[in-house]
């Protein structure tokens, strides 16, 4: 079946579950709305926005969601340009429409998105691209070559793609790649320095130095530079080591045309591409279906089993494929393939790249992952917001009294601020600095990284820790070296044989386990 009639028989989607892989964990297309740039409201919004010394500005950048909806224009998602998307746990992102090229007219995603014209808009929301549907009106997640087909249509991608049909996909579906950016120290200083705190530490700083307090600001202008310095390397460490760990370049065989070639770069495929598997084994750098011969596969990197698994060839019949269902005949991403058994050649047919794969679902986690209610930060907020009210009481209070006294216009202004600076504590962003570097540092001897500092302070509050089995935890050449026994809030001398220990709960345990 050619691959245009193969999309073309697709169901249309009534509703957002329509459109997305069910069988795994990608988010609901979240609802979008869609706005376009406004010269009339520019105009009006950024001098409001730059006169209060640049108040304005530092608000939207902290919240470029309300910054669009006061400068842009709400507008059609068809001809939008700009369009925020609220996740599921009321998360507000802001995603440029992009359009990309096609050959001709041709349905990307099969009855899905069908594509009119040689350009086509998308955009990209937490590394997942967003097809603009004419139907729908709206943006939909891009699909993988398995989502609503039956195994028996999976094994008719086995002669490959078509030259044509592959630049297609390689315009609708990008390179093939995992790849987790590491921002240069300069940029994650700026970020750093316009967070509230240290925004708020900075207008502490021009007061001082007005009223002349010099040895005070310089020292916690020293200490501010030295935590965040400090906090800034650290992060800047785990981020580029998460960069090596997530980076995969490889070559691999196709079979396009129907004929094989030979050292295609792995970032070069896209889904329906059908990969000859070496019989020595390779690191898979996608997700595919296994269509011949069988493979044994390590799947540590995914799910700490250190025993290898079997992989099969799927059946030629009428079930839909699934991916959680038809595990045994999936290689996914960042698995190892050991080896592959075949009459002839070992096939499988990508169904999902780049961050659409399981690994790259691994990867979106850690660069995107859920927002912690954490009562520390509540507290933090509330205690902020109390200090706030106190301090623009008392700045009005001085402002009215000092008018009242016909004190000089400078001297009412600088003592005004002068009380609100005071009643937050200007080291307080020092001081929460100093404890997460100090925590990142006795983690990183412990060959543990970490890239959002902020999490450590809820990872302080973990008092249990459980696994759901000791493959997880172990491999298969790894043998026990000894026990070591507590009691009384203490441990004692470890002990090599297991057998020599009295009765004690230790070594029930040990029984029940094994």
């Amino acid at each position: 079946m050619n691959p245009e009639e193969n999309y073309s028989s697709q169901r249309k989607a009534s509703n957002y579950s329509d459109v997305l892989h069910t069988d795994d964990d990608i988010n609901p297309i979240p609802p979008q709305c869609g706005y376009t740039f406004s010269i009339i409201k520019a105009l009006l919004i950024y001098p409001l926005a730059i006169l209060p010394l640049g108040t304005g500005l530092l608000l939207a950048y902290w919240y470029r969601a309300l910054w669009v909806r006061l400068t842009y224009s709400s507008c059609p998602l068809s001809r939008a340009t700009t369009v925020v998307m609220t996740d599921e746990y009321g998360q507000q992102r802001v995603s440029t429409v992009q359009v990309t090229t096609f050959p001709d007219a041709y349905s990307a995603i099969g009855n899905k998105v069908e594509i009119s014209s040689c350009a086509t808009r998308y955009l990209t929301h937490c590394r997942l691209r967003y097809l603009y549907s004419d139907d729908e009106k709206k943006f939909i997640l891009l699909r993988g070559h398995d989502c609503d087909r039956t195994l028996a249509g999976i094994h008719e991608s086995i002669t490959g793609l078509s030259g044509r049909d592959y630049e297609l996909r390689k315009a609708t579906y990008g390179i093939n790649s995992i790849d987790v950016p590491v921002k240069p120290i300069l940029v994650m200083l700026y970020q750093e320095v316009l967070t509230p705190f240290y925004a708020f530490q900075i207008l502490c700083l021009v007061v001082w130095y007005v009223e002349e307090y010099y040895y005070y600001g310089a020292f916690i202008v020293l200490s501010s530079l030295f935590t965040i310095s400090y906090s800034l390397f650290q992060t800047y460490t785990s981020a580029v080591q998460l960069h090596e760990l997530v980076r995969q370049s490889c070559t691999v065989n196709v079979i396009r045309d129907g004929r094989e070639l030979r050292d295609v770069p792995g970032e070069s495929l896209v889904p329906g591409d059908v990969m000859v598997i070496p019989p020595t084994g390779m690191s898979m750098p996608c997700d595919a279906v296994l269509l011949t011969g069988t493979a044994i596969v390590n799947e540590a990197s995914l799910t700490g089993e250190s025993v290898p698994v079997t992989k099969t060839p799927i059946p030629e019949n009428d079930e839909q494929y699934i991916t959680e269902r038809h595990k045994r005949h999936t290689l996914f991403g960042g698995t190892q393939i050991i080896q592959t058994k075949s009459l002839g050649s070992a096939l499988a047919v990508v169904a999902r790249t780049g961050f659409f794969t399981s690994k790259g679902g691994m990867v979106r986690s850690i660069l995107f992952p859920r927002p912690l209610n954490f009562r520390f930060y509540m507290d933090a907020i509330k205690f902020v917001l109390v200090l706030a009210v106190v301090a623009m009481t008392g700045c009005v209070y001085t402002l009215i009294i000092l008018n009242l006294k016909h004190y000089e216009l400078n001297g009412t202004i600088v003592r005004a601020l002068d009380v609100f600076v005071i009643v937050v504590p200007p080291a307080l962003p020092a001081a929460l600095t100093v404890g997460t570097v100090y925590a990142l540092q006795r983690l990183k001897k412990q060959q543990i990284y970490c890239i959002s500092p902020q999490r450590v302070n809820l990872c302080g509050k973990i008092k249990l820790v459980c696994f759901d089995k000791t493959g997880t935890l172990t491999e298969d050449n790894l043998d026990m070296a000894s026990v070591i026994c507590a009691s009384g809030q203490r441990f004692h001398p470890s002990t090599p044989d297991p057998s020599s220990l009295l009765p004690c709960p230790l070594l029930y345990g040990m029984t029940t386990c094994h």
